[in-house]
């Protein structure tokens, strides 16, 4: 009988391969805005939008106490994002 513990550890395994998932999609849309950026000529970094979405998806968490990691969380996807774009037009 599995304990709670190897429960939780399942249960972390699944939401895992979930996140990354959604990361790799994520990442093949991001794509598809470098080559749009590249097209017309845009830079890649928009400020004023990254604080917009980071401040939406930061307002969908409805615990106050994770809200602080989910930010730092998703500063560093943004940056992460940001660097692959630069990666992408560097190579372009």
């Amino acid at each position: 009988m599995s304990t709670r513990l190897e429960q939780d550890r399942a249960e972390i395994d699944q939401i895992d391969a979930q996140i990354a998932e959604l990361f790799e999609k994520r990442f093949h849309v991001v794509h598809d805005i470098i080559d749009f950026k590249i097209e017309n000529r845009m830079p890649i970094l928009d400020s004023g939008r990254e604080k917009e979405i980071t401040e939406r998806s930061c307002a969908r968490i409805e615990d106050d106490q994770i809200r602080i990691y989910f930010r730092s969380l998703y500063t560093h996807m943004l940056d992460l994002s940001r660097e692959y774009q630069k990666e992408v037009l560097d190579g372009k």
